[in-house]
């Protein structure tokens, strides 16, 4: 019994982390529009620390769940094999998003709406990060769902093509964002 209350204790507290960390990016998230996280529907952005780009990601997820109105469906952190990225800051990050209607995809370069509307409107949204530092390279990709609707593949990503370099993907099994930056600051191999 002694166990199980420290167990139920560590979750409790990992729990009790985890909702202020999540609430601290949904905040951060609300005091910034959608184009200031996502100014076209593919880009690239650099960041002088690996912290500045952790913050960066779990914000701009949180403000893309808050636009969409959608909750994430599925998605996964993945390994990425290939060269290494060299731009003037230490962290690359790339990032592009796709979005579905009924029977087809949303064009979301000539669309006539806003990125945000389009992701809105969408039945379903996808968002892709592509993350470098020193050696390494994650992808951390979000599917996003409207409520009635279901996914009926679980296919991820296989491969890459950014930076003029081609990467291919291997999703670790219990991979998330965590786990992606703990991989790209080499505390996990």
């Amino acid at each position: 019994m002694k166990q199980l209350l420290i167990v139920f204790g560590v979750i409790t507290l990992f729990g009790c982390a985890s909702l202020k960390r999540d609430k601290y990016y949904a905040d951060m998230a609300r005091e910034n529009s959608f184009a200031d996280y996502f100014p076209s529907h593919s880009f690239r952005k650099s960041f002088s620390t690996i912290e500045e780009a952790y913050d960066y990601i779990n914000a701009a997820l949180a403000k893309f769940s808050q636009v969409s109105g959608k909750p994430a469906a599925k998605g996964l952190a993945a390994r990425l094999t290939g060269p290494a990225v060299q731009t003037d800051q230490p962290v690359a990050l790339g990032c592009f998003m796709e979005a579905s209607g009924r029977q087809t995809s949303i064009d979301l370069v000539n669309s006539n709406k806003s990125l945000d509307t389009n992701i809105r409107e969408a039945i379903s949204a996808t968002l892709v990060f592509l993350i470098f530092y020193e050696d390494r390279g994650v992808s951390i990709s979000r599917f996003y769902l409207q409520q009635g609707w279901q996914y009926v593949s679980n296919a991820q990503y296989e491969e890459f093509n950014t930076y003029g370099n081609s990467y291919t993907a291997e999703y670790p099994a219990g991979w998330g964002t965590e786990k992606a930056f703990a991989y790209l600051k080499k505390e996990i191999d």
